[in-house]
């Protein structure tokens, strides 16, 4: 990154600013800025239009319906009054189906023609079981209706003295038929203002268009309160970040403005350049998991494309099962040919390159939708010369790939330890390394002579470790350091690598639970002697059973591989982050 300076008189500041969005190529410095309450009011505003502008999405646009003829702050007063209606309106709703569903076994009455009689009745419901049919023959009463388990009946109440020793009920405000018919006007009514938010879906996009011109403010706002006065306040300094290799074009964009700058490529204590990640287009597709974490600040290496081989190998690993595999990468492709948006083909490429993952390692593994390859003999190399099909063969593969991508993380942090400080504070480091696959080596190697050279490399790796740790520290603290470094790298590496038993753990799961559900389905269709409904009762089963393990099996598939990358690798490659994403200072295209 170039960091550019620009010194502009006040008057002249926010012309120049104005200018500098419109040409959209740098990123102007605006850490720690507080937002002034103009600015903060707009992005409330910008989170107000956004939320609406979701909602309306969700409607179905009426095509035909006109043009909204007004700004983005009528639209969204008009879609406040609609909702606001509509919420009134929902409440009579099922106000009135609740009087309608009890005012339904009194039958059609008019509350006028009982009040007319002046006649004092009282009303009842009792449980079937508890009515006496005697009742009639003893009181003046008159059954209405029988319904849900209960009998609805009136009972006059002309005798002074008379009592009835049940809870009496209220009578509906109105019949049964006049609230039904209540009920389909408001309906109706609540149908015209749906039309009323489609016909504004239509006119969604002018939301959107003000969004932008929202964020544009904000931006300039920002911008303007990131510069710093100079001279009595009669000047303003701006600075900003741009990718050195458009420094060429963007310098002649400052001198046809004949602009006061300076430039500089090699940051200063203090400055925080911005990121912006650089990567080749396997490694891109795995950015997203990068942001998911942490961009890498300035001083230290990218590590998508260190950790992408892995992340797709762990998918694999986990998901255990080729047919899974074949599943997610077909549907992706499918996906593929039909969707034009940029981003989210991006994701479907990471779905096929996962889904390849999955088919190799259901390859290694011999399963395919729960079946054992070897079953239908395509896979007999796999178990007669590798033998990690079955017992603790795939075990040990987890295990080795842990140790590899601990190993490939603490190189990383040396390239990250000379990119910032020098190779000697580098050297302990690679010591440990040394130390570690030396360890292994004297194990593994049987030729003396290529034992003796590695017992001597491994000596003056024991020796920069423990005695050059912190150069130009005090020896004696430099072996307290060494010591330190031992028991934390002994016991971290030791539990790093165990944590990577969960690719082994979950894989197996998952190829276990494909082979039950397949023996289940098989027995449930072996147990039905109707034939036709036995294979639809398998395969309902199996469909069933798959789909479940089949999602559970992408959880788990993405959520550990990205503990994995975000825990052990990334601790064991120093990772430190908190970059800051480059973003242009520019118009919204």
């Amino acid at each position: 990154m170039t960091k550019y300076s620009f010194l502009i008189f006040k008057n002249d500041f926010k012309k120049f600013l104005e200018q500098l969005q419109e040409a959209g190529m740098i990123h102007v410095e605006s850490t720690n800025v507080e937002p002034d309450g103009q600015t903060l009011a707009l992005f409330r505003k910008i989170d107000e239009y956004e939320k609406i502008y979701n909602e309306l999405l969700l409607l179905k646009p009426d095509k035909n319906a006109d043009r909204f003829d007004g700004n983005a702050e009528a639209l969204i007063e008009n879609y406040r009054v609609v909702r606001e209606q509509m919420a009134k309106l929902d409440a009579r709703i099922k106000n009135t189906e609740k009087e309608a569903t009890d005012a339904l076994p009194w039958g059609d009455f008019n509350r006028n023609d009982l009040d007319k009689l002046n006649i004092s009745i009282r009303f009842y419901a009792v449980n079937i079981k508890q009515f006496d049919s005697d009742w009639a023959n003893r009181f003046p009463l008159c059954e209405i209706s029988r319904n849900s388990g209960k009998v609805y009946f009136a009972v006059l109440n002309d005798i002074p003295d008379f009592g009835f020793d049940l809870p009496e009920i209220k009578l509906p405000s109105a019949s049964y038929s006049d609230l039904l018919e209540d009920w389909k006007k408001m309906k109706s009514e609540y149908g015209n203002f749906c039309k009323k938010l489609d016909s504004m879906a239509a006119s969604a996009a002018i939301l959107s268009e003000a969004r932008k011109s929202l964020i544009e403010q904000t931006d300039f706002n920002i911008a303007e309160l990131g510069a710093r006065s100079e001279a009595d306040g009669s000047l303003k300094l701006l600075s900003g970040w741009l990718p050195t290799d458009r420094k060429e074009k963007f310098e002649d964009f400052l001198e046809s403005l004949n602009v006061v700058y300076c430039s500089t490529d090699k940051p200063e204590d203090g400055d925080e350049p911005p990121i912006l990640l650089k990567n080749n287009k396997f490694a891109r597709l795995f950015e997203p998991l990068t942001n998911l974490y942490s961009l890498p600040n300035y001083c230290e290496l990218d590590p998508t494309a260190f950790f992408a081989p892995f992340f797709m190998m762990f998918f694999g690993f986990c998901l255990g099962d080729g047919g899974y595999g074949l599943i997610i990468f077909l549907t992706a492709l499918i996906l593929k040919l039909k969707i034009k948006n940029p981003d989210t083909r991006r994701y479907l490429s990471i779905a096929q390159w996962l889904g390849i993952a999955g088919m190799f390692f259901g390859f290694v593994t011999a399963t395919f939708l729960g079946i054992s390859i070897n079953e239908i003999k395509l896979d007999r190399i796999v178990e007669e010369k590798l033998d990690i099909s079955q017992g603790y063969g795939m075990l040990y593969l987890s295990l080795l790939l842990g140790f590899v991508q601990i190993i490939f993380g603490m190189c990383l942090k040396v390239m990250n330890i000379v990119h910032k400080k020098g190779i000697k504070y580098a050297l302990y480091q690679i010591g440990w390394i040394i130390i570690i696959l030396g360890g292994i080596a004297l194990y593994v190697i049987d030729n003396q002579i290529i034992q003796n050279i590695v017992a001597v490399i491994f000596g003056l790796s024991v020796l920069i470790a423990f005695l050059y740790n912190s150069p130009g520290k005090n020896p004696l603290i430099n072996i307290g350091g060494g010591l330190w470094n031992a028991y934390n790298t002994a016991s971290g590496l030791l539990g790093d690598i165990l944590s990577y038993i969960r690719l082994y753990a979950l894989g197996m799961t998952g190829g276990v639970l494909g082979e039950v559900f397949n023996e289940i389905a098989i027995s449930a269709g072996d147990g039905i002697n109707i034939p036709v409904v036995a294979q639809i009762a398998t395969l309902i089963i199996l469909l069933l059973g798959h789909g479940l393990n089949f999602m559970l099996g992408i959880i788990g598939a993405i959520v550990h591989p990205i503990r994995l990358t975000f825990v052990e690798f990334y601790k064991n490659a120093g990772f430190e982050g908190d970059g800051l994403p480059f973003k242009i200072f520019g118009k919204i295209n």
